[in-house]
């Protein structure tokens, strides 16, 4: 694992002259790939060997229209001077396969790559030689082997009709604890906490429903304290005590395959062959790390993002009426730090008034279906400014789990609350709605902070007063930490 020094040294006790004297990096392509374990970028000075994730500029610019998308087995670290985002930096996880095709259950459905650090989705139909009885578990954080989402089971007899859902990967939370629509009761949309749906026929809760799914994955945090879901040392103003935190330097963990469905009655069937197959889990999202001497600009373009990959729908045609889903990976680990400040261009409204489109996102994977039958799930969210679809609509059929929720910090120099918005933790972070700054009330409705909480539980902010944010969060999701640079 990498200490908050590992990360940290590069920009705090390396001289400002030194990161002066590294090239420079501006996207010219679509997209440009960065791989952790090795990669020859095209900077300023000419072809820049990277090994091991870190990668040292003078200047980063993103331009409009260009990708930076991170791959590998190590968190990827961008130190620099000044970083200008205009485009997208995006570590996110890769979606499971969907099952477009009939039968083939000898050809494993291949689950999702993960972002670097991350696990990988787990395969479906994973036994080319005979009867698949799981899908493939996801893989965990640094790959660690079954560390993700559970595989969903297999449909025999005949009559169950559906093999029933990979489980989501797990990271902060299992599944999404602040969805739009909770998870329901028995085995009703049990997607929602991380579970993969239950196979066989009958809609979402129906007592026919009996095949249970694959379970979440474990979450890389230890205690049930959600105020220190972060990597390195924060601190409580209102307290006036260090907080130590408890995450690493990894990304988010894989999807479960979904269940196959059974072709016929025969437990070891010669024609297992011709079995429906289930869709495989989604890619881990990765851990990124952005550290500044001076500042860090996601302008009105651009958007970070370290989500869950999407789990597959399974057959037939993706709609998850035959095979199961595969879960979704769960989001990564997202580090802004900078001794200047964060500018981020927020984009249009809040998750609290259904707006999806994130600044900073490290969010979990859903399962991604075909349009043959009911649901047709396009994305987690849908369109912005309506609600996402119902939890009892999307467990229609056994769609696998809802990835969990991954984690963003934002680290800056303490201010004076200038800004109104009762911490002086976010001082230094500014948001900008159109081109103008936030502050007060209209600043902590976008940024969502949740505080820390005081001795009977509540989350509150630096005057001990409770922040209220429940699931209203703002145009970062999850809700982001905010640490002091030391």
């Amino acid at each position: 694992m990498i200490r908050l020094s590992s990360l940290l040294a590069a920009s705090l006790t390396v001289a400002p002259f030194a990161i002066a004297q590294a090239p420079n990096f501006t996207a010219t392509t679509p997209e440009t790939v960065w791989n952790t374990d090795f990669t020859i970028v095209a900077s300023s000075t000419g072809p820049y060997q990277v090994l091991g994730g870190l990668f040292v500029f003078d200047t980063v610019t993103i331009p409009a229209g260009t990708t930076l998308r991170g791959t590998g087995s190590r968190p990827m670290i961008i130190v620099c001077n000044q970083i200008q985002i205009d485009g997208t930096i995006d570590a996110s996880g890769g979606n499971g396969a969907r099952i477009d095709t009939l039968g083939m259950a000898n050809f494993p459905a291949l689950g999702g790559q993960a972002g670097p650090a991350g696990g990988n989705g787990g395969d479906s139909s994973p036994n080319a030689t005979g009867q698949s009885w799981t899908g493939r578990p996801g893989r965990g954080p640094l790959q660690f082997p079954g560390g993700g989402g559970g595989g969903g089971n297999y449909s025999l007899p005949q009559s169950c009709d559906r093999g029933s859902g990979g489980g989501g990967g797990s990271f902060a939370t299992t599944g999404d604890p602040h969805y739009k629509f909770l998870p329901g009761i028995g085995v009703s949309f049990v997607q929602g906490a991380g579970y993969g749906g239950f196979g066989c026929l009958g809609v979402s809760g129906a007592a026919t429903r009996v095949l249970p799914g694959g379970g979440p994955g474990a979450r890389v945090v230890v205690d049930a304290r959600p105020d220190n879901d972060f990597f390195g040392l924060g601190y409580d103003v209102f307290t006036q005590q260090v907080v130590s935190g408890e995450l690493q330097l990894v990304g988010g963990a894989g999807g479960g395959g979904g269940g196959n469905k059974s072709s016929d009655n025969l437990f070891l069937s010669p024609n297992f062959i011709n079995d429906a197959r289930g869709g495989a889990g989604g890619g881990g999202g990765g851990c990124l790390a952005i550290v500044a001497i001076n500042n860090i600009v996601v302008g009105p373009l651009g958007r970070i993002r370290a989500n869950g990959g999407h789990g597959g729908g399974g057959e037939q045609v993706g709609s998850c009426n035959q095979g199961g889903g595969g879960g979704g990976g769960s989001g990564g680990f997202l580090i802004l730090a900078a001794r200047g400040t964060i500018d981020l261009h927020v984009k249009g409204e809040t998750y609290a008034n259904n707006n999806y489109d994130f600044v900073l996102s490290a969010d979990g994977g859903v399962c991604l279906t075909g349009a043959f039958l009911s649901p047709t799930v396009t994305g987690k969210y849908g369109v912005n400014g309506s609600l996402p679809l119902s939890g009892t609509n999307y467990d229609l059929r056994p769609l696998g789990g809802f990835g969990g929720m991954g984690a963003i910090q934002l680290m800056t120099f303490p201010g004076t609350n200038a800004d109104g918005t009762n911490t002086v933790l976010d001082d230094n972070v500014n948001l900008f709605a159109n081109g103008v700054l936030l502050t007060g009330a209209t600043k902590q409705r976008f940024l969502a902070w949740r505080g820390y909480q005081n001795a009977v539980g509540v989350p509150v902010d630096d005057f001990g007063a409770p922040t209220n944010i429940g699931s209203n969060e703002g145009d970062i999701r999850p809700s982001p930490a905010l640490l002091p640079m030391f």
